[in-house]
């Protein structure tokens, strides 16, 4: 029997919270972009991570979250424990509407070197973790909100990443949406992946995978005619 998408993404957001340590899971505050913590569920989608496998070879995903850019600029984080840095932008200086969301992960060859070659692979990418958060943000939407909508979720595109060329061009400012000649909304992101293969760099550079992806409150804003692009 085929399993809902509701249902699907249900249980891939229960086994995304069950990899979490304990103390993490109790003390992290709810994620202002809603249905779970986005960068856990990219880190997980972008290195095809077999959660199960995972698990049994110990691992375990946790996130921090940075408050100003600077700092989140200089964060690498670890693979043991496998650690997602995580950056919030907002459309107000209040801080209270959600546009986009910073995601620091690692690639899969670097967990598949960590942790096993069962682990993960092959790489995704980040515009795969954005196609989520549409159909999300299309569920929620009440009866009047949709008789409402500008931007229907079949006419919206999911555009290709936009690749980075090395960490302060992907933390350049990047537009989360845009707009057509036709009137045709695009959402992006934009991607850094550095393999860990890589010669002749750091090991502190190595085995990186980042996302600039949208948040379910921007997009919702933007599906309503309340933000533009």
């Amino acid at each position: 029997m085929f399993l809902s998408v509701r249902r699907l993404a249900f249980l891939l957001t229960a086994g995304l919270i069950g990899l979490l340590s304990p103390t993490l899971a109790q003390a992290t505050p709810p994620d202002p972009t809603m249905f779970g913590d986005l960068c856990i569920r990219a880190q997980s989608q972008t290195a095809n991570l077999n959660v199960v496998a995972y698990r049994r070879a110990g691992g375990a995903l946790e996130k921090a979250v940075y408050p100003d850019l600077a700092s989140f600029a200089a964060a690498k984080p670890p693979a043991r424990p496998l650690t997602v840095a995580r950056y919030n932008s907002y459309e107000d200086a209040a801080a209270t509407q959600p546009k986009q969301v910073r995601c620091k992960g690692k690639s899969a060859d670097h967990l598949t070197a960590v942790y096993g070659a069962d682990i993960a692979g092959p790489e995704g990418t980040c515009a795969a973790a954005n196609r989520q958060p549409l159909a999300e943000t299309a569920r929620m939407l009440t009866p009047a909100e949709r008789d409402a909508l500008v931007h229907r979720p079949n006419t919206i595109q999911i555009d290709p990443d936009t690749s980075a060329i090395n960490g302060p061009d992907w933390l350049a400012d990047f537009p989360a949406a845009t707009m057509d000649s036709a009137g045709k909304l695009h959402i992006g992101s934009k991607s850094l992946y550095v393999p860990f293969a890589t010669p002749d760099i750091p090991e502190a550079f190595k085995g990186q995978h980042y996302c600039t992806l949208i948040a379910h409150a921007y997009l919702k804003r933007l599906m309503l005619g309340l933000a533009q692009p």
